[in-house]
């Protein structure tokens, strides 16, 4: 039977950070959520949940897990160094990606 994981406040804070980040580094590669859940093996569903912060058992237990372990404060940062780029302007003023090929795997 499974559990619930409750969050605190600043954890759920950390968890919206972290998909806006997730977020960000998707649109900088030009990326829809179609083609990122595809390679992934999942649903488009379940690659906008992490991006939206919303509480799913693998996130939420993720960042409960880091926070009893002392990382609260490193988890908005786990993709902090993307390799693309830091400025929010990278994703060229985007609220959405479109279809491009020949994007790399990263």
């Amino acid at each position: 039977m499974s559990r619930a994981v409750v969050l605190s406040g600043d954890e759920l804070e950390a968890l919206k950070r972290l998909g806006y980040r997730i977020r960000l580094a998707r649109l900088r590669r030009n990326l829809t959520m179609d083609e990122v859940a595809e390679r992934a093996g999942t649903t488009r569903k379940s690659i906008g949940a992490p991006e939206t912060g919303r509480e799913t058992v693998g996130l939420a237990l993720l960042v409960r897990v880091m926070a009893i372990l002392g990382y609260r404060d490193r988890i908005a940062h786990l993709p902090e160094s993307d390799p693309i780029g830091e400025d929010p302007e990278s994703v060229h003023g985007r609220k959405r990606a479109g279809g491009v090929s020949g994007v790399a795997d990263v």
